[in-house]
């Protein structure tokens, strides 16, 4: 009888160690991300203003062109990067065909991206201004050929990667573009 004890004990202890085991640890709390349309729509009307001042016809917003940028804010942020490439390592002017079609398909195609990110505080004066403060940055703000403008901003919470440490950070994407 005592033998039997002892054996279900140790199967019991067996199994016990090997559910302790094979549970994986409790998942660190991710990043959680909170829309910030207060601040895309703020940043349009600044662009928009800069541009007026310089002489040039203010843009206007498209949905694909917001969806991109809000997407693509989305893909930094919850992986923690900041470059103009996806997070799968496609660039910039690859990816963003999937949201703005041209190439074969228009006359005249083109787009460009500003981006930006600062935390914990964040206004539109200062994303602009410091897009002004970047010559390609500021080219690409004041370049004529542009019509359309999409602007999408995410803030994070538990940011990770390029953001950890950083209180609320705000990333913010602008995508430019023309086609005929």
């Amino acid at each position: 009888m005592h033998a039997q004890v002892a054996a279900l004990r140790k199967v019991a202890l067996v199994s016990a160690l090997l559910v302790l085991f094979a549970v994986p640890a409790p998942a660190q709390a991710g990043v959680r991300l909170l829309a910030a349309d207060p601040i895309e729509s703020a940043v349009v009307r600044k662009v928009n203003q800069v541009r007026r001042s310089h002489g040039l016809r203010a843009l206007r917003v498209v949905p694909v062109l917001k969806r991109a940028a809000t997407d693509h804010s989305v893909n930094m942020a919850q992986h923690g990067y900041f470059t103009h490439d996806w997070s799968n390592g496609a660039h910039f002017g690859r990816w963003i065909t999937r949201y703005w079609p041209g190439p074969g398909r228009y006359r005249s195609w083109s787009v460009g991206e500003n981006l930006y990110w600062r935390g914990p505080s964040i206004t539109a004066g200062l994303v602009v201004r410091a897009w002004l403060n970047s010559p390609p940055h500021r080219r690409n703000l004041l370049n004529r050929t542009w019509r359309f403008v999409g602007v999408g901003a995410v803030q994070m919470l538990n940011p990770v990667g390029a953001y950890a440490g950083i209180p609320t950070p705000t990333l913010v994407a602008a995508e430019y573009g023309q086609r005929k």
